[in-house]
């Protein structure tokens, strides 16, 4: 079926998630060379520093407080409470963000590249800071060099907390030799098996060993003037080490950094990251393009945008076929941006009730913000997300959206049948399925319309 024959359609559905009701879509080199957009609910975060002081602040009140167990349970309750709220807040953050960019395909991408360095909230000590490495170095870098992203991404506190990094001390170390530490291997395998080489590649156990040695040493600090990032020289390995063949006597925090930057440029991590890329956005069908995106990588040094404009040239991105079934996270916000952007009955509802309302929808889903569950983050073929029970989910949520988008269109003096119109012009204009609306049109109420046309196969795809 050709349901996407022009360009205003591809760069909405295809690369995005759908237009804004009553706005037109912007082209994806636009996109890509306009600043990056912040949402205020982003920029009006704590930043992870300030949130690691104050979690040192709890637990410094707990330690004072051995002695009277009812008030260290009062401040491990609030301390809990905090941990939650914060988490709630990353999510409201993200989601506002998601509903009202005008830029569809920067936000993709960051997500895509969040998702490529997943971190998860149901590991407890990073639920409050879950997000800020999509915040601090992500929104960075998205348009940069992976090099610098790579290294950003692997000296954030929450990267460092989440894979255990903070705790690796080299054995042969100055606390090692003292306390008989060891080092921990969790961050150095998911970088070569998840963030540069991929699974595939020829990297051995040894060379997780070694790479381990390379960041021992990178770690965490919760007081000032020492908070977030630090090298920490006493507990690092020292000595050189041998990643892939290549012997690394830098010594200290220059060590790993030498090893991140050749990991970032090798030949197998430009082909993981464009395979990646042409999976996420075009499928099997883009396959042929991962030779010619690894190559334009390692020519411009890890520069991205070179890749980003090849992809988006390509001749199967362009294809007016669908290539994509959308993920849950795509297909609830190009419900929501279609109908307006909230998740209310009213202009005037509270924005925590949407907010509430619509983690509800994520969860409901099976993908809330920031909870993969692992390091290697959601899955991104369309079987995990194109099965019976997940489609009856979505049908439950279009017939809640519509409900609320109708009514909220009634309280503006919009009639009902003008609105689901409006709607299907702006996603669609005379493009839409004929299938789809002679079904659309036989339906007897307005909500009905709006979700059958939510639940098309022309709408689900991309």
């Amino acid at each position: 079926m050709r349901y996407y024959p022009n360009q205003d359609i591809i760069s909405e559905q295809r690369f995005g998630f759908g237009p804004l009701y009553e706005q037109g879509s912007l082209p994806l080199d636009k996109q890509l060379n306009s600043k990056t957009y912040w949402h205020e609910s982003v920029t009006n975060l704590p930043s992870t520093n300030d949130v690691l002081l104050e979690i040192r602040t709890f637990n410094e009140a707990k330690r004072k407080l051995k002695q009277s167990p009812t008030k260290k349970r009062e401040v491990q309750k609030q301390l809990s409470a905090f941990f939650k709220q914060q988490y709630l807040r990353q999510v409201e953050a993200r989601n506002l963000q998601t509903l009202y960019t005008p830029y569809g395909f920067q936000e993709r991408l960051i997500q895509f590249w969040s998702n490529h360095f997943a971190i998860s909230a149901d590991t407890r000590k990073v639920q409050p800071i879950v997000a800020s490495v999509e915040n601090e170095v992500i929104r960075q870098y998205w348009n940069g060099n992976f090099v610098e992203m790579l290294l950003a991404v692997t000296q954030h506190p929450t990267m460092l907390m989440f894979l255990d990094n903070n705790v690796s001390v080299g054995p042969n170390s100055k606390q090692g030799s003292k306390k008989n530490k060891g080092l921990n291997e969790n961050l150095a395998r998911e970088i070569l098996e998840l963030h540069t080489l991929g699974v595939d590649s020829q990297y051995t156990q040894q060379d997780v060993i070694e790479l381990s040695k390379a960041i021992t040493g990178w770690s965490v600090g919760f007081k000032a003037p020492r908070v977030g990032f630090h090298f920490n020289s006493t507990i690092h390995e020292p000595g050189a080490i041998t990643l892939l063949g290549k012997r690394y006597s830098q010594k200290g925090l220059e060590q790993g950094k030498a090893c991140l930057r050749d990991l970032a440029l090798h030949p197998d991590t430009a082909r993981h990251l464009a395979r990646k890329l042409v999976q996420h956005f075009v499928g099997p069908s883009g396959e042929m393009l991962v030779e010619s995106l690894s190559q334009i990588y390692l020519e411009a040094k890890g520069d991205l945008l070179p890749v980003y404009h090849q992809l988006i040239q390509s001749s199967p991105s362009q294809s007016a076929q669908p290539l994509r079934f959308r993920t849950s996270q795509e297909w609830l916000f190009a419900v929501l941006r279609s109908a307006g952007g909230n998740f209310s009955d009213s202009e005037t509802a509270p924005m925590s009730k949407s907010v509430n309302r619509l983690l509800g929808a994520q969860r409901n889903l099976g993908q809330p913000p920031f909870m993969s569950g692992s390091p290697a983050g959601w899955p991104d073929k369309d079987a995990d997300y194109n099965s019976p029970s997940a489609l009856t989910q979505r049908w439950q949520v279009s017939n809640q959206v519509a409900r609320l988008a109708i009514k909220r269109a009634k309280t503006r003096g919009i009639s009902e049948h003008v609105f689901v119109e409006q709607i299907s012009q702006n996603l669609y204009g005379d493009a839409l399925d004929e299938h789809s609306r002679l079904v659309i049109e036989k339906a007897p109420t307005a909500e009905m319309k709006l979700s059958l046309l939510w639940l098309s196969p022309q709408f689900q795809y991309r």
